[in-house]
């Protein structure tokens, strides 16, 4: 999702076995400006465990990056009678990027475990629709992307 968001990655070099601690560091130190801003969708569970892996290890080291922040755990979205859901595909359209974690779509055994208001609709949907997006249920494939089983003629 950010690829499309760095303009020179490709600039960007892999350290030699030789550079020296002092060149490794100041390597280290110097992050890629990501020009705009990116909406992120923070979801249910394990989703924000490994979610908050991730960024710490993988993205906030090497991207500047201005994060707009919206909770859609389900607690949250009880909270905000789901307004959440909506102010963050609002935040999308505003800003053209975002990055959406794994979230619950009650069922009648979540609203009692959660003790829900309501029995809130899914956020891929509401989120979809705000976004004037589409399903896609056949796999997309590209001439540059490799497929993981190469012999297969029907994915």
């Amino acid at each position: 999702i950010l690829s499309g968001l760095l303009p020179s990655i490709g600039a960007r070099r892999t350290p030699a076995a030789s550079s020296s601690p002092a060149k490794l560091l100041a390597m280290a130190s110097d992050k890629i400006r990501v020009a705009n801003p990116v909406v992120e969708m923070d979801g249910d569970e394990m989703t924000r465990v490994i979610w908050t892996f991730i960024k710490d290890k993988l993205i906030f080291p090497f991207l500047d990056l201005d994060i707009k922040y919206y909770d859609l755990g389900l607690p949250n979205r009880d909270a905000t009678d789901d307004k959440v859901t909506v102010e963050s595909a609002e935040a999308t359209l505003k800003y053209n990027v975002a990055i959406k974690c794994a979230t619950i779509t009650p069922d009648e055994a979540r609203v009692k475990e959660f003790n829900l208001k309501s029995m809130w609709k899914s956020p891929n949907g509401t989120i979809r629709n705000i976004l004037n997006g589409t399903v896609f249920r056949e796999p997309i494939i590209c001439k540059n992307v490799p497929r993981l089983v190469p012999g297969w003629t029907k994915p």
